[in-house]
């Protein structure tokens, strides 16, 4: 063989080689590329359902103040289910509600200051003919433009004058809860005033599946009932949707004043060391909600929705402290009592939990919150844009949640009533309180908390017991809670004690207005408005730019054919047509045979306890009536 051939032979050779070398290359990378995208679309799907809209679980506690959970301090009780939510969460440190169960709702569910909605002066009564004003797109119907399934279990409180007014028309898909201010915990009745002289007290059964009375749960006790409830929605969510729940307890709200607190006694037997009974009891009710917040966050365990969840544990307003207006709550050390613009009325315990916050150690918040800012941040964390909802007073604070930036929010105004003539505004860190502050509790009040206590509370006292929210998050390895006892430590708001004489005198609101540094003085011991003349003008006058704004207030007495006597001891939506008599009670009438009891305990003479016995009385002649109808049917 020659040569020029063996060289011809080997280049071809070569040559197919080198073709077959490149084809393999190129079918490799042919393959590679594919497998390549196809891991990108892995990624891309991941990324996709990540950034699917969350849960949103919203757990309203009624009436709960400041130190009535032990992750303030207190060590009287015990809270773990709440202190383990707020020890691996946010705990929002500067958070404001409204002063007032009403007006904190409709701020919640609009993202607007009451008195853009008539709701500044008071809270709706019995059969009274206002609510949350029909034009307004709440949050369930902003939610629902994104996708969500809405709930509201519990308190409604926004009116229910026609059914229109009442949640099922609102954006919620269900509703089993009540529609007044608050309710019996085990007969689920309401007995309240009414402002009306010849009949100051109406009395029904409001305890409501959707339109429809229940009469069959008389017995069970409210905060379980609504927790079931709850965990049932859970239980029974498709998944594949968003989720948003609004869990909204009567606790720790009194019950109908003749029995106001009202607990099992096997929970009440926990606190033998607390001295006051009615105490105690409150104690009781405060550990049941406790209790369910570990239910809640067991079923969406359970239901494996917590990693796409935002959890969330807030008060509408602070403590009643009166006990002769069934209080026994407490905000210490803060100023003031619940229908005040003091912080102890609207400075509230509020805490955040989500994995979505990509929080590596818990964080205690200091931005600057309030209630209406709710809706807007809810909607920007579940993918809208909060440009889409219009004029509103909230902002946006996801970002600030997020990333721990400043807050958005530097104003705020805290209260705004023509008829009591109260207005309280903040400004960075000062506040300004100005005209009657409420019934006379400007003052400080207990319990600490603190009493047959050597100390603030520990996280080894707290749970001592266990906790259910503790259990699952170490289960998921998501216990990310460090330096338990420091955070209790930095989460007690400190003040002089006793407050200093200057405290008692150096204010007088109704006379000019006052000026405090919230930040330095949380409290509000020192009045330092002839200091700051130039401030309080400012502040003054941001509120007068609001008096202009504002719209008339919606309060009345309840209407005379609003008197569940008139529907068979029902709360219901009397003005609708389906509801709709011309009630022989209208004017205390006995006409055809109508029962017509008359008890005015407040313009009547005798000793309480005969009051009480009256009262016990009515409510059982009339609780007789509803059972006898209810075998009837």
């Amino acid at each position: 063989m020659s040569c020029k051939y063996r060289i011809w032979v080997a280049e071809n050779i070569y040559s197919l080689i080198t073709k077959i070398i490149l084809y393999l290359l190129f079918c490799a990378m042919h393959i590679s590329l594919k497998i390549f995208i196809f891991l990108l679309e892995i990624l891309f799907l991941q990324g996709h359902e990540i950034s699917k809209p969350p849960h949103i679980i919203f757990i309203y506690a009624d009436d709960l103040g400041m130190n009535d959970i032990s992750l303030r301090g207190s060590p009287q009780i015990p809270t773990p289910n709440i202190d383990a939510l707020g020890l691996n969460g946010l705990v929002l440190d500067n958070y404001y509600g409204e002063w007032l169960c009403t007006p904190s709702r409709g701020a919640f569910l609009t993202g607007k200051y009451p008195i853009r909605l008539g709701l500044q002066h008071s809270a709706f009564n019995v059969g009274e003919a206002s609510g949350l004003p029909l034009k307004e797109v709440i949050l369930p119907q902003q939610l629902k433009k994104l996708g969500y399934q809405t709930h509201i279990v519990g308190k409604w409180h926004l009116g229910y004058q026609t059914k229109e007014f009442t949640p099922t028309y609102r954006g919620f898909d269900s509703h089993l809860g009540y529609y007044t201010g608050f309710i019996d915990y085990y007969d689920h009745t309401i007995y309240e005033d009414t402002g009306l002289s010849i009949k100051p007290y109406y009395f029904g059964l409001d305890l409501h599946n959707g339109s429809k009375i229940l009469r069959n749960q008389q017995g069970k006790y409210a905060t379980h009932l609504f927790t079931e409830t709850a965990e049932q929605i859970i239980r029974h969510h498709d998944t594949s949707k968003p989720l948003f729940l609004y869990l909204a307890h009567v606790a720790a709200h009194a019950g109908n004043f003749f029995k106001p607190e009202q607990a099992p006694p096997e929970v009440i037997s926990k606190f033998k060391y607390i001295e006051d009974l009615n105490r105690r009891i409150h104690a009781a009710v405060i550990s049941i909600l406790d209790d369910s917040v570990g239910t809640v966050f067991r079923a969406l365990h359970g239901k494996n929705m917590l990693r796409n969840s935002i959890v969330l544990f807030v008060s509408d307003n602070g403590a009643e402290v009166d006990p002769k207006s069934s209080g026994h709550g407490s905000n210490y050390p803060l100023r003031g009592n619940k229908c005040t613009p003091w912080e102890g009325g609207i400075r509230l315990p509020a805490i955040v939990w989500s994995p979505l916050l990509n929080l590596k150690k818990p964080r205690i918040a200091q931005q600057l919150m309030h209630v209406t800012d709710w809706l807007p941040t809810f909607y920007r964390a579940a993918g809208g844009d909060p440009s889409d909802l219009g004029s509103l007073d909230g902002f946006d604070m996801w970002d600030s949640l997020l990333y721990d930036s400043a807050s958005p929010r530097t104003n705020m105004l805290q209260n705004l009533d023509p008829i009591d003539g109260t207005s309280a505004f903040r400004l960075g860190d000062l506040k300004v309180v100005n005209g009657s502050t409420g019934n006379g509790f400007d003052s400080w009040y207990g319990p600490s908390g603190l009493e047959r206590f050597n100390g603030p509370a520990t996280f080894e006292w707290i749970f001592m017991e266990g906790s259910v929210v503790a259990q699952v998050l170490k289960k998921m390895g998501m216990w990310i809670a460090e330096n338990q006892r420091d955070t209790y430590e930095r989460l007690r708001i400190r003040c002089q004690q006793p407050p200093p004489e200057i405290a008692y005198n150096g204010c007088h609101a109704d006379k000019n207005p006052c000026l405090f540094n919230i930040t330095d003085d949380p409290c509000e011991y020192k009045n330092i408005a002839d200091e700051y003349p130039e401030m309080v003008a400012k502040m003054m006058d941001l509120i007068n730019m609001y008096k202009e704004e504002m719209m008339e207030p919606q309060s009345k007495p309840s209407d005379s054919e609003g008197d569940p006597m008139c529907h068979n001891f029902l709360v219901v939506p009397w003005l609708d047509p389906d509801n709709y008599v011309k009630c022989d009670f209208a004017e205390g009438s006995t006409a055809n045979g109508g029962l017509s009891l008359k008890v005015n305990a407040t313009n009547s003479e005798g000793p309480t306890h005969i009051k009480i016995a009256i009262h016990w009385l009515y409510a059982f002649l009339i609780l007789t009536i509803i059972n006898k109808n209810q075998s009837v049917r």
